[in-house]
């Protein structure tokens, strides 16, 4: 089977150009169009695909090949959407460009996940019009805001979804060719708090001193959702388990760009820090600049709060565990506001099937390395309601991603390598399902 890297950059461009950001209302109409390049580019290699829409949510896109009678059906996941951009000038290329340097893509969306999507078409190409399972279709529309109409939209296509086994590349591999499988996911919960103690501002010479700002509340607030060592100290969340030995803490350090002398947080293991607990993290405060700051109390402070969440957790007891430590920890009478942005509960599988062996093999195989079993912190929300929808299917989570990404981030970037590796492994994967024991669900 013949892989070609050309090809899969072409694919790749022309998915990067399409500023397809799901959490941004004025790009809808660019997720839109990005699935409709997306459905095309799949029709092109054979499967009967198109965007389709649950409810008011964003376009997905689905869609079906037919294999031999009895041939097991393999679902590929990837989505189109993609996260903000944030600060440009942090960006050393267009992110909407692909920009190669130094064996690597640069863009947004270039791993997380466009390159899964460009992934699972050159695998298709190099199986040829006939392939040896049959393939289902889904490219997400909402990964990057949790998914919230996924349910919906399985349950009108689960006869175009249904499968015996899923492939998703949307996790981290150990190395550009250091392959990995996914064991467990870490479940996600983000809040937007609003901390309010006037109805307008006012002079901090003349009040300051007896009346409270709300940033100064909202600053003494978030400060008590972690305790001394920045180990999560919310009561009531599920604390994950501690067995896992994790990354090694140099290269932690290193592949996280962890300034010199800034100490690590949390307690327990790595593993446990990273894949297994929750953990916390405050992504925006709303609150006046402090070039060119007047002197005044400021009457109303908001600020973005993510927790990422126990594979075991429960979102929704999660939320009401956050909010009831916000309400009793706020100080000085201040009102408080919580409001749920979006939420997704995690995974743990042990991996031990026969089709997770061969995915084994198989990624060792052709990226020349072992592949290694890990967790994820990330949140991936598709793979448990998937899972509630096919509870038979065989997940196989595995990455394109590797420590260098830097996804969510300035300069995302993809190993081109790993990228060719990742269609072969795939296209290698589905001829050798495409052998074994005839699909108990059948076409």
């Amino acid at each position: 089977m013949i892989i070609d890297e050309q090809r899969i950059m072409q694919d790749l461009a022309r998915f990067v150009a399409i500023p397809s950001v799901s959490a941004d209302p004025a790009r809808t109409d660019d997720v839109a169009r990005s699935a409709e390049v997306v459905a095309a580019a799949f029709r092109l290699v054979g499967v009967d695909a198109a965007p389709v829409v649950s409810g008011n949510g964003l376009p997905a896109v689905v869609g079906r090949l037919a294999g031999p009678p009895g041939a097991p059906t393999v679902l590929l996941y990837a989505h189109h959407d993609v996260q903000p951009v944030g600060d440009l000038d942090a960006w050393h290329s267009d992110p909407f460009t692909l920009t190669a340097r130094d064996g690597r893509v640069y863009g947004r969306g270039a791993a997380d996940d466009k390159g899964g999507v460009a992934v699972h078409l050159e695998a298709l190409r190099a199986l040829g019009p006939e392939p040896p399972v049959s393939v289902a279709v889904l490219i997400e529309g909402e990964e990057e805001i949790g998914s919230p109409t996924l349910a919906a939209l399985l349950a009108e296509h689960a006869d175009l979804v249904r499968a015996d086994v899923v492939l998703a590349p949307d996790a981290v591999n150990a190395g550009p060719l250091a392959p990995t499988l996914t064991v467990s996911l870490r479940g996600i919960l983000n809040v937007l708090v609003t901390v309010r103690t006037a109805d307008r501002a006012s002079h901090s010479g003349i009040f300051g001193g007896a009346v409270p700002d709300a940033l100064g509340a909202m600053i003494r607030l978030l400060a008590t959702l972690t305790d001394d060592d920045g180990a999560v100290a919310v009561d009531g969340l599920h604390p994950g388990v501690n067995g896992a030995e994790g990354p090694d803490a140099a290269d932690l350090h290193a592949d996280s760009g962890l300034s010199p002398g800034v100490q690590l947080v949390g307690r327990g293991s790595l593993g446990a820090r990273l894949w297994h607990g929750p953990a916390l993290t405050v992504t925006g405060l709303d609150a006046p600049a402090a070039a060119g700051a007047a002197n005044v109390l400021t009457p109303v402070a908001r600020a973005a709060v993510s927790l990422r969440l126990a594979p075991e957790e429960d979102p929704a007891d999660a939320f009401r565990a956050v909010e009831q430590h916000l309400r009793k920890h706020t100080p000085w009478g201040a009102h408080l506001e919580v409001q749920l942005v979006a939420a997704g509960r995690g995974w743990r599988s042990e991996a031990t099937s026969a089709v997770a062996g061969l995915a084994r093999e198989v990624l060792g195989q052709v990226f020349g390395t072992p592949v290694t079993d890990v967790g994820v912190g990330g949140a991936i929300p598709f793979v448990a309601t998937l899972i509630d929808s096919m509870p038979s299917a065989d997940v196989l989570v595995t990455a394109v991603q590797d420590p260098q990404t830097r996804a969510h981030a300035a300069d995302e970037s993809v190993s081109v390598a790993a990228l060719a590796a990742a269609a072969r492994a795939e296209a290698d994967l589905l001829s050798r399902l495409g052998h074994r024991t005839p699909s108990p669900i059948g076409e």
